[in-house]
């Protein structure tokens, strides 16, 4: 346990930075998707050196099995941003719930345009400033959007798109900093799942397929959240 703790820091060092804290309860207990230094090997390969003209990047499931992502440009990252951004009937301006069916409407799109994307999820004590919530903020427990890779000069670079919080794609470091940077910010688990995996309640399960009874509540979701940023949105006018 105490070389999983050691390997542990020396990869958040490498993703987080050194003022990083290691979240007490991982010290404690082996929490699936973090502790396993070959998942976080995985995750911090992010930013690895390539010389090779990759068209996919392999990432692992909480539970070791490996997944593809396709790799983009980084103009082409930042151009399948801004039309995800522009797609009217998913209500990133209310921020407060629905990640989980932003990020898997998202990641059909993208499938549509013959790009796979896969996801990560981070759980905890999480807050962003919003001027999209009437509070200044949102809290979670959790939030998910897709994940890419990207090839930017002769590195590979891991992306989340999350147009709910940012206005361009964000690195892992990034991401994680966003919600995370506040007195009481707190990281219980940090993952990655292929684009199948809907909640966290998902975490451990292979899907090899979109589930209809998430498409459904996708689309429920996103209508249901929708209306509330457009009730929202006429009361501030």
């Amino acid at each position: 346990m105490t070389h999983l703790v050691l390997i542990y820091l020396g990869l958040c060092s490498i993703l987080f930075g050194a003022e990083y804290q290691t979240p007490p309860q991982l010290l404690e207990k082996s929490l699936p998707g973090i502790a396993r230094p070959e998942y976080l090997s995985s995750l911090s390969g992010s930013q690895n050196r390539i010389t090779e003209n990759f068209k996919t990047h392999e990432l692992l499931s909480p539970r070791g099995n490996a997944f593809k992502l396709s790799v983009l440009p980084a103009k082409k990252c930042v151009d399948i941003f801004k039309e995800l951004a522009e797609q009217k009937y998913i209500p990133f301006c209310y921020p407060e719930d629905g990640c989980y069916a932003r990020a898997h409407e998202m990641t059909r799109v993208m499938e549509k345009k013959g790009i796979i994307a896969g996801k990560i999820f981070l759980e905890g004590a999480l807050k962003v400033e919003t001027k999209n919530s009437p509070k200044g903020y949102v809290e979670w427990r959790y939030h998910v959007v897709p994940l890419v890779a990207v090839r930017e000069g002769g590195w590979l670079v891991l992306n989340a798109m999350d147009p709910s919080v940012a206005n361009s794609p964000l690195t892992i470091k990034e991401w994680v900093a966003i919600q995370t940077s506040h007195p009481k910010g707190k990281i219980t688990a940090l993952y990655t799942t292929p684009r199948f995996n809907y909640t966290p309640s998902d975490k451990m399960k292979e899907l090899t397929d979109y589930r209809i009874i998430d498409l459904a509540h996708t689309q429920k979701t996103l209508q249901t959240y929708l209306t509330l940023q457009t009730t929202r949105s006429k009361l501030q006018e």
